[in-house]
Order: C-alpha cells, then structure tokens, then sequence
C-alpha cells in the first residue's frame, strides 16, 4: 500500500475499515472475478431490503451508504439511473477506471425487478470523476413463475412518519381510492397463488402427520 492510498482511506468519509474492505480487499481476493461477483452479492443485498417504490429505493441506496442515487430517465423497460456523492467521488478517486460499481448495480436490477414483477439486468453505462451511469433493462413480458416472491420492507424513516401522523389530532384527509397497476394486480395474483399452495401443502403435511399417530 502506497502512502497516498493510506492517506485516501484513512480520510474516508466512510471510515478507514469500510473503505479497506471495498476497495483493497475485496479486490484482492476476487481478482479478476471481482465485477462478476460483486454483481451477484449486490442482487443478494437487495434480497436482504426489497423496497416498494423509487423514492424508498432512493432512500436504502443512501442509508447503505452506496451514494445518492437519482431517476435520471424512464422509457419503455429502459431507466437510466445516477449515483454520486462523497462516497462515488471518493471510491472513483481511489481506483479511477479500476473503481468497481458492480455491486451497485446488481442492487438497482434485482430491486426494480422486485418492484416491477419483470426479469431486470443492469450495467455501468459512464463512469465520471463525480457520478455513475447505471441502465437497468426489463423484460417486456414476465412469466409470473420467473420472479422470486418478496416482502417488501418497510424503512425506518417511514415508519417514524406514519406514527407522527396517527397521533396527530387533527382530523385525517381522505385519500382517494387507489387503483392499482398492472404490476400490482400481478403481484397481488402471485401471492393469492403462493398462499394457496402453502395452504394446500400444510393440509397434505397434516394429514400424513395424522396417519402416523394412528
């Protein structure tokens, strides 16, 4: 380790352990599979906090400290996304072009896969001293079968909110009647499924358990 890359982490405005673990660690004992492996441990990391919309992805991408992230542009399957921040422009200072933003995109494509019931991949598109270009691509059509099935999670900040507003003692606005998306009646259609399964196999599960007493 040279003296400036001691320098870079020990002024780590995440902290010197954090940023020796991302930055010099993981890459030496990936390798050349760091990228490929980063991706698949940031779709698990999203396993971990499945969230229901943007704004609370927005949220959980700050709050784990991965930078500020922003919606730049919505077509068709097709989101164009950007982080930045200290955290971006420092990792990006360290490595430069060697700098690895797999991780996060592995997060942004299993997480808008979540949310919108659709086969999602991601990439880096740019890499800039201060900000990074991640696309994400959805399958136009999804079989319901291919999805994995997820809670969605419900963030800290949100919670506090809605405790605030229940004990408020003025009188609650009325809030028109939702209706919902097609990729909320699917989800809805997939979790009726999954429940009439679960149902139908703790049913058999009984019945065989009761076989054995007699």
């Amino acid at each position: 380790m040279t003296q400036k890359l001691y320098d870079q982490l020990s002024n780590s405005v995440r902290g010197i352990n954090a940023a020796t673990m991302r930055d010099v660690l993981l890459p030496l004992i990936l390798g050349n599979e760091t990228n490929g492996i980063l991706y698949w441990v940031g779709k698990d990391l999203a396993r971990q906090f499945p969230v229901a919309s943007v704004s609370e992805l927005v949220t959980l991408t700050h709050q784990l400290g991965l930078g500020n992230l922003k919606l730049i542009t919505k077509k068709d399957n097709t989101r164009t996304w950007e982080l930045s921040g200290p955290v971006v422009e420092e990792r990006v200072g360290i490595k430069k072009e060697n700098t690895s933003f797999t991780l996060e995109a592995g997060f942004l494509a299993k997480e808008i896969e979540f949310q919108l019931s659709r086969l999602t991949e991601a990439k880096v598109t740019e890499l800039k001293k201060d900000r990074v270009t991640i696309t994400t691509e959805s399958e136009a059509v999804t079989d319901e079968g291919e999805v994995e099935l997820v809670t969605f999670i419900k963030l800290a900040d949100q919670a506090l909110t809605s405790e605030t507003n229940a004990e408020s003692t003025e009188a609650p606005e009325k809030v028109p009647h939702h209706k919902l998306t097609r990729s909320e009646k699917r989800q809805q259609k997939i979790k009726a499924r999954a429940a009439k399964k679960a149902a139908k196999l703790a049913a058999k599960q009984a019945k065989q358990q009761a076989k054995k007493v007699k």
